[in-house]
């Protein structure tokens, strides 16, 4: 049997960041705490980038479109 134990704890943060975690809190019905929370532990995960040739590329957003030749062309197209 496996279980998370919480910790109290007083952080000082900017106005802005718990503005910010408030509204996020809000928009997910959770609470302040439960979005820190997640957010430190998604920063705290190793460094997943994949690299083409030596250079890193961006992170795949889990449910982002494939970025294809056709697509940046079409994209590309858009503008003219």
């Amino acid at each position: 049997m496996s279980y998370v134990q919480s910790m109290r704890i007083t952080l000082d943060i900017d106005d802005e960041l718990l503005l910010t975690v408030n509204q996020i809190a809000q928009q997910r019905k959770t609470t302040a705490g439960s979005v820190v929370s997640a957010l430190l532990r998604e920063s705290l995960q190793p460094n997943k980038l994949e690299y083409w040739n030596r250079v890193p590329g961006l992170p795949r957003r889990p449910n982002g479109p494939v970025v294809t030749t056709e697509l940046v062309n079409r994209l590309l197209n858009e503008d003219e």
